[in-house]
């Protein structure tokens, strides 16, 4: 994809410019539709296919656009960048190797690139991520064609089309969620109560937006999640022994 990366970065700085810098950009491409698998599963292809999609067009993107935004007026309000995450950035399942850092990647370049913006003033820049789980799309049903069982099971994808519909948000109720948090001003932008617990459980130095509040989640989740992880370590194990070793997909 991104063979000659100075070419790559020519491209958007010209699309930009041609349609003039945006005072907000969002960087929400990405996704995993052929490199779900088992680290010894997957070729190295799909490690390097999945790092350029999901977080080489976010940076790039966000570079190119703030070398514009600096040499541009001032705007009299503050300029956003939205970039997407999900909530596989805050806990790692067996099926998403690839996936997973990438992810995470994207949550460490919303707090430095936060911090770092602050360099132009406090007000110039605002930075927010989003981290949606599961919701339903085209990348999302390609998705569940190639991955493995366990990893349905611990993600609770493991049923019939019909009860994912049912069971599953779509793509415009996500939207509207992280909409509703970016008019609130938060920062990191949860869609649902069980993301928003493994937010708080990895907090760590990322702002907080209800700090009391957000303080007792993270003390909720650390207890909860505790016995989940020994959940899902249980059942990965049992699955381990059970599937045939030469097909890991059973």
């Amino acid at each position: 994809m991104f063979g000659n990366k100075f070419d790559v970065n020519g491209k958007i700085t010209k699309a930009l410019r041609h349609y003039h810098p945006p005072d907000i950009l969002v960087c929400a491409a990405g996704g995993t539709p052929n490199q779900v698998g088992f680290l010894a599963d997957i070729p190295p292809e799909a490690l390097t296919s999945c790092m350029e999609s999901n977080y080489y067009t976010t940076i790039f993107a966000v570079q190119c656009c703030l070398k514009l935004w600096l040499v541009a007026p001032q705007t009299p309000t503050p300029r956003h960048i939205i970039l997407a995450s999900s909530a596989a950035a805050f806990l790692g399942l067996p099926g998403y190797i690839a996936y997973t850092p990438t992810k995470v990647a994207i949550r460490a370049l919303a707090d430095t690139l936060r911090q770092e913006l602050l360099l132009y003033g406090k007000d110039a820049f605002r930075v927010h991520c989003c981290f949606p789980g599961a919701f339903l799309s085209e990348s999302f049903s390609q998705g569940q064609e190639h991955k493995p069982g366990l990893t349905k099971v611990l993600e609770g994808t493991s049923m019939p089309q019909e009860a994912l519909e049912r069971k599953i948000p779509g793509a415009r109720e996500v939207a509207r969620k992280i909409v509703w948090g970016l008019e609130k001003g938060k920062t990191y932008i949860s869609v649902d109560f069980r993301t928003e617990l493994l937010l708080n459980n990895m907090r760590g130095p990322s702002p907080r937006f209800w700090t009391v509040c957000d303080f007792f989640l993270g003390l909720l989740a650390s207890l909860v999640w505790w016995i989940v992880r020994i959940d899902f370590d249980r059942k990965t194990t049992r699955y381990g022994a059970a599937r045939n070793p030469r097909d890991s997909r059973v």
